[in-house]
């Protein structure tokens, strides 16, 4: 397992966070005091406690947990299929996957509550940062940055949301509300002042791995302007490639030569690498993610040799793995129909028998009584009431020897350097450069042995940004950007246009009058 930085991947100090009043939670709270600096801040050590729980916020969004499935489920990548005896079945997960939600869904509120209490508890730091005696620029750099990521992630997924960078809510004078247009403007704005401050890669060293730099706050910049029309009606593809450009020419990243090395166990600092989680399940007060656990099928006994029973939950559609030719080896993170090969030797998996409707058992010699018989998976014809070894799945994040009680160690990048590349793309592309943009696009192809493009359009480089990047919570902003969100697909009826933005939680217009629904809901 990675060696840890002590300054920072320490144990988070979650009980003294606060958290932003604008959803369903109690508009009882007190004051912040517990962040004043004369009681708070009295070393560096102490500010970069602070600083690890608003981390940890982020680090909990790739937990499969409710904002990964908000981000994933309704896109065309990620799919749960309920299983005959009921497991990873209900409405939660069929409405966000059949585009039949409703403003009482329960992912959604949670992930509203989720980046809404990331910006309360950046908004106390700042308050208190601001007060301090130490040189905190830095910090306050960071801070604006990680509530500017929050704030992205409620413009894109909510639209119209109260901007609020005060350090409590007045009970009596609730937040209003925002248009999508003001948003963007205070998130491109909050992005560019921060990075002015923030050290580029090269300036902070290893030992600040897993913090915001400038790189990665251009890199959300050129996200975000990626997708201004989506956001503000305005195309600024110019802007998206210029903040693109920032991060290829300051030389601090690059392609790794090997595309799965993104994706092992020990892969910190490494040169794709630009933000992300960064998990250590194996220290005292660390955490970790279940993505494999949650992925691999429900085979008891030390299935791959890992110390868990997998949960058998998430999937893929066929569509996504044919995306793939033979020749890509980013095609290896399937797991195809056939037999289940182990992939630390090549075998066959043996069961005592494939159990329909529970977990199937290993089959050991001289001790099981039934078998053996090669697991096979087959094809899923649905969502609702499937075989226990039906659907295709996906190892992205490779097996951790060390996991913890089915916690791994693998850190995960929210924005990669190929990621940087397809961005400048499909920008050049867009402002009519298809011949510059294929260059950029064959640098992630040639690295997975995929056949380099001798032309491109803009629908080759949506494809592979759909290979390249595939479960890493790009696919719903794409879609929605090519204007193929609300597509039939693979157990999907075509949906209603207002689909590509979620409700108001329900529990957010009952705190807050201020609130207003978006259309169709």
């Amino acid at each position: 397992m990675k060696t840890i930085d002590i300054k920072f991947r320490i144990k988070l100090i979650m009980g003294a966070m606060v958290m932003l009043v604008l959803g369903s939670c109690s508009l009882e709270e007190e004051t912040y005091s517990i962040y004043t600096p004369e009681t708070f801040y009295s070393n560096d050590f102490q500010v970069l406690s602070s600083l690890s729980g608003i981390y940890r916020n982020f680090a909990g969004i790739t937990g499969m947990g409710v904002e990964y499935r908000t981000l994933e489920l309704s896109a065309d990548q990620v799919v749960v299929q309920a299983k005959i005896q009921g497991w990873w079945g209900g409405d939660n997960f069929w409405q966000l996957m059949e585009h039949d939600w409703n403003p009482d869904h329960a992912y959604i509120g949670g992930t509203w509550d989720t980046f809404f209490r990331t910006v309360g508890q950046t908004n106390a730091l700042l308050n208190s940062l601001e007060g301090s005696n130490l040189d905190v620029t830095g910090p306050i750099g960071e801070l604006r940055s990680l509530r500017a990521y929050a704030y992205f992630f409620l413009m894109d997924l909510f639209g119209n949301v109260p901007i609020f960078t005060e350090p409590k809510v007045d009970p009596l004078n609730l937040p209003t509300q925002n248009s999508r247009l003001e948003v963007f403007e205070f998130v491109t704005s909050e992005l560019k002042a921060a990075a002015e401050v923030l050290p580029s890669k090269s300036e902070a060293g290893s030992d600040y791995y897993g913090r915001i730099t400038k790189e990665a706050a251009w890199s959300l910049l050129a996200t975000i302007y990626l997708n201004a029309e989506v956001y503000t009606g305005t195309a600024m593809n110019d802007e998206a490639e210029e903040y693109a450009d920032k991060v290829i020419n300051s030389g601090n990243y690059s392609l790794l030569p090997n595309f799965f090395d993104n994706f092992v166990p020990d892969n910190q600092n490494n040169a794709e690498f630009i933000f992300g989680a960064v998990y250590s399940p194996d220290v005292a007060g660390g955490i970790g993610h279940p993505l494999v656990q949650k992925v691999l099928p429900g085979i008891s006994g030390g299935l791959f040799g890992l110390p868990y029973t997998p949960q058998n939950g998430f999937a893929t559609r066929p569509s996504i793995y044919n995306a793939y030719t033979d020749e890509d080896i980013r095609k290896d993170v399937f797991i195809g129909y056939g037999p289940l090969i182990d992939p630390r030797n090549g075998e066959t998996v043996m069961v005592e028998r494939i159990v329909p409707d529970n977990n199937s058992a290993l089959y050991v010699p001289g001790v099981s009584s039934e078998g053996p018989v090669p697991y096979e998976i087959i094809p899923a014809t649905g969502i609702r009431s499937q075989p226990m070894n039906a659907g295709l799945k996906w190892i992205k994040w490779q097996l951790d020897p060390n996991t913890q009680g089915g916690n791994a160690g693998n850190d995960i990048a929210f924005i990669r350097y190929a990621d940087i590349l397809l961005i400048k793309a499909e920008a050049m592309a867009r402002q009519g450069d298809l011949e510059g943009a294929k260059d950029y696009v064959n640098m992630v192809r040639e690295r997975s042995n995929a056949e380099p493009f001798t032309s491109i359009t803009l629908e080759d480089i949506l494809e592979e940004r759909n290979r390249e990047l595939a479960f890493e919570m790009t696919r719903r902003r794409d879609l929605i950007r090519f204007g193929k969100f609300t597509d039939a697909w693979e157990w999907k009826p075509a949906s209603e246009p207002f689909r590509t933005m979620y409700p108001i939680p329900q529990s957010a217009l009952n705190a807050n009058p201020n609130l207003q629904q978006n259309p169709g809901y």
